[in-house]
């Protein structure tokens, strides 16, 4: 995080959830898009530089648009086998993060939600800046929408 500027930090303008579950990315998306009426679809795939080579974390992702104005949900995969992007308060045992952009529902209220969602163990609300994810998340939603 060292490239971060304090008033960058300051206005990290999304939430963070961390998520343990034993589903494979797409099942878990499948399960989200049924229980919290979400459309998540994949987007991309994130690259990440570790301490030996890079790791890929699958990304998926569903734009919606209300009276408030835009809104992004990302669903990313924290642990793979070649890294991990969220490494601290607990985070590296969390499978999948959960971004919420400015805009979405906050994460207090989609905690309990998700906690009922099938083959979701555990939700926890996770501070971006001192996860160690903010500097690979802080802006994934500019990359464009593929169609």
């Amino acid at each position: 995080m060292q490239w971060l500027d304090d008033d960058f930090a300051d206005s990290c303008d999304f939430e963070l959830i961390g998520v343990s579950s034993h589903l494979p990315p797409q099942r878990l998306c499948w399960e989200l898009n049924r229980s919290m009426g979400w459309n998540l679809a994949f987007s991309h795939m994130l690259e990440i530089a570790q301490k030996k080579g890079n790791s890929s974390h699958a990304v998926y992702r569903f734009n919606e648009t209300d009276d408030v104005g835009p809104a992004a949900y990302h669903v990313v995969e924290n642990k793979v086998p070649q890294g991990i992007i969220a490494r601290f308060q607990g985070a590296s045992a969390l499978d999948y993060l959960l971004h919420l952009s400015e805009g979405c529902e906050q994460a207090v209220a989609v905690i309990p939600a998700l906690r009922k969602v099938n083959g979701i163990i555990y939700a926890q609300s996770l501070d971006p800046l001192h996860s160690g994810a903010i500097e690979h998340l802080a802006l994934i939603d500019l990359i464009p929408v593929e169609d």
